[in-house]
């Protein structure tokens, strides 16, 4: 399983001359691919990875499959993925917390296991130990693991096209060259995979400008406005009128619709002490900021976080292997990743909250 932290469902939908990625290309057109996938809330890589491989909301406790594929006597490593579960993997390249895009390589080495796999791993491509952690890093351990036959299920998180995205813009240029240098590292990957192994391909959420900033709490003067998971939370009947009306100005307010309560509750139960909720247009984030304009200029540095079923804001899921026949089905929910997988792997995530694609999958429909 590779995660490509931050992959917007859009990138791949561009033009070859925008963005060479010719080996997650052929990857594509041998796969099952979802047109699309709706995230969870809070739509971020930490909270959605780990509805990746559990199968429930970032705010329940659940069975993951790393921990379930443990339970099973399957080997299992984890390649720089944020909490892959509680059980004891027979190998780990842990996270670490840090926000910073530069992450010193000795922070991820010194907690990495079993003793010894660094080393191991530079004598077999020397120039592995650097001075910092990047997807070339996780790329060097996923390619080692695989060729030595060291595990029967890999986790691997890709997360350079992430960190890209959060310092110079969504879906820009440099964001597209980093896709493009992880597609080459995707390449030695799959070269590396042995026969018979399942390949998924997942990303977490999508990627948007924080080209304008909506402040409610200046619109709405006088009332406390919410702001959670990027939409805009009405406390009483008297300000979601309010909001109805700046809804229906052409975006000059910065409100584009509002969200039904039932899809709020079922994706975010907490927020459903709210009136009614309301999301902003594309590349406008709302804050809870009381002080400034109502509708301001953002930093148009890449966002995410946001409201899930937002208009084109959605992640990526495919999986190629023997018996899958290639095809494409429509959008699907980022909840049915994990139980797909699981059946995929032959193991059980009895708390999964979605249905499994994996039937459907399997007789190529």
């Amino acid at each position: 399983m590779i995660c490509i932290a931050g992959l917007d469902a859009r990138f791949l939908a561009e033009s070859p001359s925008r963005v060479k990625i010719p080996n997650l290309r052929k990857l594509e057109r041998n796969s099952f691919v979802a047109g699309g996938v709706v995230g969870v809330a809070p739509s971020d890589t930490v909270p959605s990875e780990f509805s990746l491989v559990t199968g429930v909301l970032p705010s329940e406790q659940a069975l993951s499959l790393p921990d379930a594929a443990v339970k099973a006597g399957l080997k299992v490593a984890a390649v720089y993925w944020p909490n892959p579960g509680r059980s004891a993997l027979a190998f780990n390249f842990p996270q670490t917390p840090q926000q910073s895009r530069d992450v010193a390589f000795d922070t991820v080495a010194r907690k990495s296991s079993p003793v010894g796999v660094i080393d191991a791993i530079e004598k077999a491509a020397p120039g592995f130990q650097k001075e910092l952690w990047d997807d070339a890093s996780s790329a060097s351990a996923a390619i080692w693991l695989l060729q030595n036959r060291k595990a029967d299920v890999i986790f691997v998180h890709l997360s350079d096209i992430d960190s890209e995205q959060r310092e110079t813009g969504a879906l820009g240029l440099y964001s597209r060259q980093a896709l493009d240098n992880d597609d080459e590292m995707i390449g030695r990957i799959l070269a590396a995979v042995p026969p018979g192994m399942i390949v998924a391909l997942v990303s977490g959420h999508g990627f948007e400008n924080e080209n304008y900033v909506v402040r409610p709490n200046v619109l709405v003067k006088g009332s406390h406005v919410e702001v959670e998971d990027g939409l805009i939370g009405a406390p009483d009947r008297a300000i979601a009128d309010r909001l109805r009306q700046y809804m229906k100005d052409g975006h000059k307010h910065g409100i584009a619709r509002e969200v039904p309560m039932a899809e709020v509750k079922a994706k975010a139960p907490a927020l459903g002490k709210w009136v009614a909720a309301f999301d902003t247009p594309q590349n406008y984030l709302a804050t809870a900021e009381d002080q400034g304009p109502a509708l301001g200029p953002g930093t148009h540095k890449g966002v995410a976080g946001l409201w899930p079923t937002r208009p084109g804001y959605r992640s990526v899921f495919l999986i190629s292997g023997p018996s899958i026949t290639a095809g494409k089905t429509g959008e699907i929910d980022l909840l049915q990743v994990a139980p797909t997988l699981a059946d995929a792997m032959g193991v059980r995530l009895p708390q999964a909250k979605a249905g499994s694609l994996w039937p459907s999958i399997m007789h190529g429909k």
